[in-house]
């Protein structure tokens, strides 16, 4: 399904105001918590040293102040002075998500992760902020953007919407050939097509509820300028079951219509830490009249070539029509300043069995997709980003029905808030 979503990117935060923002919202929220509630779980069986104590007051001026370098000496400080002080970390974690280094950030977060006496309902929302961070700034400059906390404020599920048109040369994602090659009774028949690629305006919309254990997405798409007007729809959810000290099971469920009228659905679990996810799910077709299920493991925010990276790793097993396959996939998010982001995604899909006996004799597909998109993103307020897209796409296969071109561009109005 092409349904509409916000776009990948990340890179580093220093000269984008949103993403020091979103970035220090959902951190500094966090460092209200472990001071607040979780004051006993950090205590230390020897009190905080008085040096600690008033460089730590002078590091929240400095913050408050923007002096970024007067503060990240003075946490240094307290960190060589009492090493387990947990505000230290967050703060000093926030920090470094605000001037770029966001590898530093996610150590330092990891830290708090991972220590025992972390308590489980602020690791939850410790692994939140890390997700976040990992999936690079330009995630976080979609948040929610706000740093008017008063005292007593703690972190909050947020929505956040977009909305937005667009335009794409090939939106059904059909090949360009001009004929399809038949094996038929060991003989070669090729069969004219007549549905071409053909352009449409895109109209895109989607909510997204974030933060806390329970989640939703909804997502909706609307081709403009075609004689149908195909119409796609996707509803997510997912929520926890279990968390444990080293990360949670969760349940996911998603039900979906895509733009070639194809209904799915699906129902499964998912293991999650700050930096890996495994999923197991079943999915089922019944306007194929199909089933199939996978298994999915991801690896998230790894500094690689300048970039935040991420790799997955699937594998699929075919119930019913569908073949048995290895999907490999990679994803790199890079800023380019200016609030300018750009996004490269590759795919990679091998069938370990026969697609059908008509396309070249039952051959085993495989699949090579490669996008790239470049986003600009303008702030009208912490609340409201306009976001200016541009991608292309290209697939290539074996079989030709499944290769295609698209060129493409969306201007979107994301809002967030509590």
């Amino acid at each position: 399904m092409q349904a509409a979503c916000a776009a990948s990117h990340f890179g580093r935060a220093a000269s984008s105001a949103i993403i020091k923002l979103g970035l220090q919202f959902f951190i500094l929220a966090l460092t209200l918590v472990c001071t607040g509630a979780g004051q006993g779980a950090y205590a230390s069986t020897l009190d905080p040293d008085a040096q600690a104590q008033e460089a730590l007051a002078q590091a929240r001026e400095a913050l408050n102040d923007k002096a970024w370098g007067r503060a990240e000496l003075l946490l240094e400080r307290v960190l060589m002075l009492a090493p387990e002080q947990a505000e230290a970390r967050v703060m000093l974690a926030s920090l470094m998500a605000q001037v770029g280094r966001v590898e530093t950030a996610l150590l330092l977060l990891q830290s708090l992760i991972d220590d025992p006496r972390t308590p489980s309902e602020y690791r939850v929302r410790l692994r939140s902020v890390y997700a976040l961070l990992a999936q690079a700034p330009r995630l976080a400059s979609l948040s929610r953007a706000s740093t008017q906390l008063d005292a007593q404020a703690r972190p909050s599920p947020y929505w956040r919407s977009e909305l937005g048109l667009g335009y794409s040369t090939n939106p059904l994602a059909r090949t360009s050939a001009s004929e399809l090659p038949l094996t038929i009774a060991d003989s070669l028949v090729s069969l004219p097509l007549t549905d071409r690629p053909q352009a449409a305006g895109q109209l895109h919309a989607s909510l997204t509820r974030l933060g806390g254990a329970y989640g939703m997405d909804m997502a909706l798409q609307r081709l403009m300028g075609l004689a149908q007007a195909p119409v796609a729809a996707r509803l997510a959810l997912w929520g926890p079951i279990k968390d444990f000290s080293g990360g949670a099971l969760l349940w996911q469920g998603f039900a979906q219509q895509s733009l070639d009228d194809q209904r799915r659905y699906s129902l499964g679990l998912t293991w999650l830490d700050a930096r890996q996810r495994v999923s197991l799910a079943t999915v089922a077709e019944p306007t194929r009249q199909d089933q199939n299920h996978w298994l999915r493991y991801e690896q998230r925010a790894l500094p690689l070539l300048g970039g935040v990276w991420g790799a997955q790793l699937e594998r699929g097993f075919g119930a019913a029509k569908s073949p048995n396959y290895v999907r490999l996939g990679a994803t790199g998010d890079y800023s380019l300043g200016a609030q300018r982001y750009l996004v490269l995604q590759w795919q990679a899909q091998a069938d370990l069995t026969g697609y059908s006996p008509l396309l070249a004799n039952g051959a085993r597909r495989w699949l090579d997709t490669r996008s790239v998109a470049a986003e600009q993103h303008l702030a009208l307020n912490p609340q409201n980003i306009f976001v200016f897209r541009v991608l292309a796409s290209e697939r290539r296969s074996n079989l030709t029905i499944f290769s295609f071109r698209e060129l493409g561009f969306q201007v979107s109005l994301v809002t967030s808030w509590l």
